[in-house]
């Protein structure tokens, strides 16, 4: 016993010797120590949120949704909260979760009085976008500038770019022009393919620059480079102060110098884009520089410009091309799906030509549903867009109160799989969109209200024409052997096609092999 209090006498004295080396007195210790005590016991009892059930560490630290963002599985956790938890589930010190229907229009839509959180700071490094803006004013009139570029008129003028880019990727998929008609070629693996396509139609129509990345291997970095950097920005999104002292980058250095590459390719883009400008010039840059603000008659600076369409590029690269490797997937596991699919097409159209936007791609009603059902099994971005309640007087969302400044959302992976939205959550049943009923339930991929995604119609289109022009020209299954019992099972349990949230979609295959039909 008394070596023991010797000891405990001996390591309080090397503590203090140690503070005061430090500079810091026994007084700021204890003060500091009664603080952390404080606030502990402050957000697990007397916090405003602290009546809502959740994760333990994540009443304390935004650390627990910090390291499931790291890992990629944020969306999936959310979904595991709410099936322990409920529908109200405390995500963090001053975050709280919630899935339910009624919550969707409540947060999110129109009038709703709340302001993007504060986390979307960390992903406007160099200026606010439509993506990052929180102030409402200049969010909307800045919208109004950039809904201009995807108007129906303008995504006519693009469907030449889209469909050359098509065309190279069929060839590609065809395995050259040596593949006959009737013959199965290599396996591909979609995740790159369609990532190649989206990356290279994205970049042509946005700056009038073809990188080539369908068939040419240099500048792929800049995708891989996308994907890593976007592990860092999916933490920093759920902790913003990861920043302080650069913990960030000291924690995730490889991270921090993909972004750095991806900042040095966006620059050589600019440069490239600037120097070459055209009479001609038919892209969206240019169309962005001839508009102007319907109110104010201003025109974007550039580097209001350059920050919107540098954002273009990623979120347009990750909508499509995850949505189509996820269509992919589904399809090729869905026989019944697939065949529906496959005769709607070749039906709505008796040549490739034909392939077009316009009345016959609308006629495909069964594709756009496949689409639609791949969007809520997997969507891109799964995890929520948070939100902070900037009135005075708080807000009752779905009968609970939740006062200003604290942040609401709801994950759109676990909203769009909850049992309490959709029957059979879990399923691919494309044909649940033909139902009025449930074309009206909770179902956001693309976000909803003031802060949808502008280029929502962009991304139909070309996941749309993609679709009928592949469905229509080849057969297509998975590379692994399919027998007659894995198909009815396949057909009776959807497997997942699993992704990596990280803010945007961090996908692996389908492994698919094509028959091209002439």
């Amino acid at each position: 016993m008394l070596q023991y209090s010797f000891e405990n006498t001996l390591n309080v004295h090397r503590l203090l010797e140690w503070a005061k080396l430090l500079g810091i007195s026994l007084n700021r210790i204890l003060t500091i120590n009664e603080k952390i005590i404080y606030t502990l016991i402050h957000h697990a009892f007397f916090h405003p949120l602290a009546k809502f059930p959740g994760p333990v560490l994540a009443k304390f630290t935004n650390l627990y949704s910090a390291y499931h963002a790291w890992k990629g599985d944020i969306h999936i956790d959310i979904l595991r909260c709410h099936e322990k938890y409920g529908v109200w589930v405390r995500y963090a010190p001053n975050r709280v979760l919630i899935n339910t229907a009624d919550s969707l229009q409540a947060v999110y839509g129109h009038g709703a009085p709340v302001t993007k959180g504060h986390s979307y700071k960390v992903l406007s490094a160099r200026a606010p976008n439509t993506l990052t803006m929180q102030d409402k004013l200049q969010h909307s009139r800045r919208r109004r500038v950039l809904s201009q570029a995807f108007s129906e008129s303008s995504l006519r003028k693009f469907q030449p770019v889209i469909q050359a880019r098509i065309d190279r990727f069929l060839q590609i998929v065809r395995g050259g022009a040596d593949l006959q008609a009737g013959q199965w070629s290599e396996p591909s693996n979609m995740a790159h393919r369609f990532t190649h396509l989206a990356f290279d139609t994205m970049t042509t129509l946005t700056f009038d620059i073809d990188y080539r990345t369908i068939e040419e291997d240099e500048y792929r970095f800049v995708m891989d480079a996308i994907e890593k950097s976007n592990v860092r920005l999916a933490a920093l999104w759920q902790m913003p102060n990861l920043t302080f002292w650069g913990l960030d980058r000291k924690l995730l250095p490889e991270s921090d110098k993909a972004a750095k590459r991806f900042v040095v390719f966006l620059r050589s883009l600019m440069k490239i884009r600037l120097g070459e400008e055209k009479a001609d010039n038919n892209d969206i840059f240019s169309f962005l520089q001839q508009c102007k603000d319907p109110d104010t008659k201003q025109h974007l600076t550039l580097k209001e410009l350059s920050t919107e369409t540098a954002t273009f590029v990623v979120a347009g690269v990750d909508t499509s091309s995850t949505t189509m490797a996820a269509m992919a997937h589904y399809l090729s596991c869905t026989d019944k799906a697939y065949r529906q699919a496959v005769e709607e097409v070749r039906a709505a159209f008796d040549s490739v030509e034909e392939v077009q936007l316009g009345k016959k791609l609308n006629s495909c009603v069964f594709l756009r549903a496949c689409m639609d059902e791949a969007l809520r099994l997997s969507p891109p971005g799964g995890g929520p867009p948070w939100r902070v309640i900037d009135n005075d007087k708080g807000m009752i969302i779905d009968g609970q109160f939740v006062p200003s400044g604290c942040e609401v959302g709801s994950g759109i992976y676990a909203m769009q799989r909850s049992p309490t939205n959709w029957e059979h959550p879990h399923r691919f049943m494309p044909e649940r969109w033909t139902n009025e009923v449930d074309g009206r339930r909770p179902y956001f991929p693309f976000n909803i209200g003031p802060r949808s995604c502008v280029g929502k119609p962009l991304a139909i289109a070309q996941i749309m024409l993609t679709f009928a022009r592949l469905l229509f020209e080849f057969d297509f299954e998975r590379a692994e052997e399919k027998t007659k019992a894995n198909i009815e099972m396949l057909d009776s349990q959807t497997i997942p096609y699993v992704l990596r949230d990280h803010v945007t979609g961090q996908k692996d295959g389908p492994m698919l092999r094509f028959r091209p039909r002439f």
